[in-house]
Formats: C-alpha cells, sequence, structure tokens
C-alpha cells in the first residue's frame, strides 16, 4: 500500500511541477505579448512624429525585445528537458513497479494478458 502511496504522491509533484512550468511560462508569454503590443505603440508614435531618434529607440526595443525572447525560449528547451526527464523517471518507476506486481502475481499476470489478447482477437474479427 505504501508504493501506491509513494507513487500517488510521486505523480503529484510532477503534476504540480509541470503545472508550476506551464504557469509560469503562460505569464511570461503575456508579459512579452504586454511588451511587443507597448513596442507597437511607440513605434506608431514615433512614425507620426516623424523623430528620426525614434528608429534607433525603436531598433533598441527590437533587439531587446529579441534578447528576451531568445531567453524565453532557452528557459522553455530547459523546462521541455526537465520534463522530459521526469516523465522518463516516471515511466521507469511504473515499468519496474509493473515487473514487480507480474513477479509477485505470475499466474494472475498470465491470466490478464490472455484475456486482454482474447479481447482484442474478438475485437478484430468484427471487422472483417
Amino acid at each position: 500500500m505504501s508504493a501506491r502511496k509513494s507513487s500517488t504522491a510521486a505523480r503529484a509533484a510532477a503534476e504540480d511541477s509541470v503545472s508550476d512550468s506551464w504557469d509560469r511560462l503562460t505569464d511570461r508569454l503575456d508579459q512579452l505579448r504586454n511588451d511587443l503590443s507597448d513596442l507597437s505603440a511607440a513605434a506608431r508614435d514615433f512614425a507620426r512624429a516623424g523623430v528620426a531618434e525614434g528608429q534607433d529607440r525603436v531598433q533598441s526595443e527590437i533587439e531587446e525585445l529579441a534578447a528576451r525572447a531568445a531567453a524565453i525560449r532557452d528557459e522553455l528547451n530547459a523546462s521541455g528537458h526537465r520534463i522530459a526527464r521526469q516523465a522518463g523517471e516516471q515511466a521507469g518507476h511504473y515499468a519496474r513497479e509493473l515487473e514487480s506486481t507480474i513477479n509477485r502475481n505470475p499466474i494472475t499476470a498470465m491470466l490478464v494478458a490472455l484475456g486482454i489478447g482474447f479481447v482484442i482477437g474478438m475485437s478484430s474479427r468484427g471487422r472483417h
């Protein structure tokens, strides 16, 4: 029973981690969207005023936003790798748990496998 509780706790922790990463990502993307909107408004203002120095400022803002976008991309890449690693670890844990269950109950496991094979076989016969 403690293995199930541990498994449930590990699953909840992994889901929280993914949820937290997703929340941070959406917050960063909202911030980037707002920054791009502000930049667009600033560019319109400069264009209306016809101020040449506005072009330099817009260019600087664009470069800053590009750098921030690259940082977000790198952060997302790292988060993706971390989440994939956690998912792999979790899958390995479940595989070991299943193997242990099969080793403890080989006859039951064989009967379940036969039952699943029978159901699949019967369902595929009806399609022909």
